[in-house]
């Protein structure tokens, strides 16, 4: 086994698979395949082997290898970030502001702000604008450690402009340091011109799956659930259009109020359902029955200010639970994956190595990437994280810390731009 790269007296985190392929669960959630005085060798950007001690001298390596001692520290998979809304022009500091002062959120939404605002400041922006913002913020989540992201279209609303925006994050990905998952997140919020017809928009969304899907534009497609916004029956048609070109269905589900969208995401074979701070009990057996993970914001419940999910009912439950940081210009303007754990630890009740591995192995299944990140083991991306410690539970315990030292995206070093 040659390597071009080596890293070697780590406290090595595999996330590896257990019995089988398939995100954690139950009592394996917490497992993180911990190595005493471990390493991983990597070749052309893939994991060829993991062992301790002295093993790795035994490899063949490249002329050029780099064999670097971490000198102790936590050698860990790449973050996976399942959920952002990175594609976005504008800020919403008034609203912040506002909801900060006690206003409510649906009320803003009703004055034309929330959602609307960002809409109107994306639909403003230029191509190159959008696209440098998008490059800037897959490039600052990079250096805190993902190595794997999702990005949303969504702040289009109108189908033309969501196209655009797919076509954005299109060239965003081609150039980025680290993978990108591309949804298309169809319906988000109803356009005003469709006010009064909401049928002719949902037409409009089954045609425009179809033109994602010819254009490979995006991997999934996304639809947010909840009262006042869209209901399951409007988004079945678009969930068969969805399966029928070959992609995901993803759905914000059961954020706010609970109406059956965690258990319809489990009916319709989601990828993943995400939010789900209210998702009844019949929605976690669902969802735990179909073994499809529930991405937890606990961004969101942060800075709008509802109760987090609490993410021990999903763990009793056996659901894999997997964590995301929701970064969008409203409702969660959260940088960064070590965030994301700090929150899921102190908001939802996981312990410290629940959210690691919600944070890496079940996030790479939450995207459909299980079995190509998330864990280093032989034959996975070497997307790998080097800590600024040798405790990997600091991840949880010092929120706002500086713990990312290192960070290698199919075995290239990430550097601050």
């Amino acid at each position: 086994m040659e390597a071009d790269l080596v890293l070697r007296r780590a406290r090595l985190l595999t996330c590896a698979p257990l019995a089988e392929e398939k995100p954690r669960s139950g009592h394996a959630a917490a497992d993180v395949g911990a190595v005493a005085d471990g390493w991983v060798a990597a070749r052309d950007g893939v994991v060829t082997a993991t062992g301790h001690g002295d093993g790795w001298e035994a490899l063949e390596r490249s002329i050029d290898a780099r064999v670097v001692d971490v000198e102790g520290r936590v050698v860990m998979p790449g973050f996976v970030d399942p959920h952002t809304h990175l594609c976005y022009a504008g800020e919403r500091w008034d609203e912040f502001a506002a909801r900060r002062s006690g206003a409510d959120y649906l009320a803003v939404l009703e004055r034309g702000g929330g959602i609307h605002a960002t809409v109107r400041a994306t639909r403003d922006a230029s191509d190159e604008a959008l696209l440098a913002l998008l490059r800037r913020r897959i490039a600052d989540a990079a250096v805190a450690g993902t190595t794997t992201l999702e990005v949303k279209s969504g702040y289009g609303l109108e189908p033309e402009e969501e196209l655009r925006q797919l076509r954005v994050i299109a060239r965003a990905r081609a150039s980025a340091p680290i993978d990108v998952a591309p949804t298309y997140l169809g319906m988000h919020a109803l356009p005003t011109r469709h006010a009064d017809d909401r049928r002719a928009f949902l037409h409009e969304v089954v045609r425009t799956v179809r033109i994602v899907a010819e254009e490979g534009l995006a991997e999934a497609v996304d639809a947010f659930v909840e009262k006042g916004v869209f209901e399951t029956e409007e988004v079945r048609p678009v969930a068969k259009a969805a399966r029928d070109a070959g992609l995901a269905l993803v759905l914000h589900a059961d954020q706010l109020n609970d109406v059956g969208a965690t258990e319809f995401a489990a009916r319709m074979r989601a990828r993943s359902a995400d939010h789900v701070a209210n998702a009844s009990a019949d929605g976690l057996r669902a969802l735990a029955r179909a073994a499809i993970p529930a991405v937890l914001l606990p961004g969101s419940a942060f800075f709008v200010g509802y109760p987090p999910p609490d993410a021990r009912r999903f763990v009793a439950a056996d659901v894999p639970v997997a964590i995301a940081t929701d970064h969008n210009p409203g409702t969660s303007p959260l940088e960064g994956m070590p965030t994301a754990i700090a929150l899921a630890v102190g908001l939802c009740g996981l312990t410290p190595h629940q959210a690691i591995v919600a944070a890496t192995i079940n996030a790479a299944h939450a995207l459909g990437r299980g079995a190509r990140t998330g864990a280093l083991v032989k034959g996975r991306r070497a997307d790998v994280v080097v800590l600024e410690t040798d405790d990997e539970r600091e991840l949880a315990y010092r929120l706002g810390a500086r713990l990312v030292a290192q960070v290698y995206a199919s075995g290239r070093r990430v550097d601050a731009a």
